[in-house]
């Protein structure tokens, strides 16, 4: 069964947020402040962090249940 995402808003953010990002790294790499192989190394890293915030488990989704506290040990 296929999995029904949340209806976003008329505003695509991502896209936004992705026009912003290479708009500052073209800028950056002109100007002189930046390296393209420097440029490259952060791309990835903001790549990363962005994915892991990205997919990051939400509570409001069905089917998911929080992890189940540990059962206290008998004394």
């Amino acid at each position: 069964m296929p999995i029904r995402r949340a209806p976003r808003g008329s505003f695509p953010v991502d896209l936004a947020v992705f026009l912003a990002i290479l708009v500052t790294g073209v800028v950056l790499v002109l100007v002189g402040h930046v390296s393209p192989e420097a440029l490259a190394g952060y791309a990835s890293a903001f790549a990363g962090l962005y994915a892991a915030w990205h997919h990051r488990p939400r509570a409001e989704e069905p089917g998911r249940t929080p992890p189940e506290a540990p059962p206290a040990p008998e004394r």
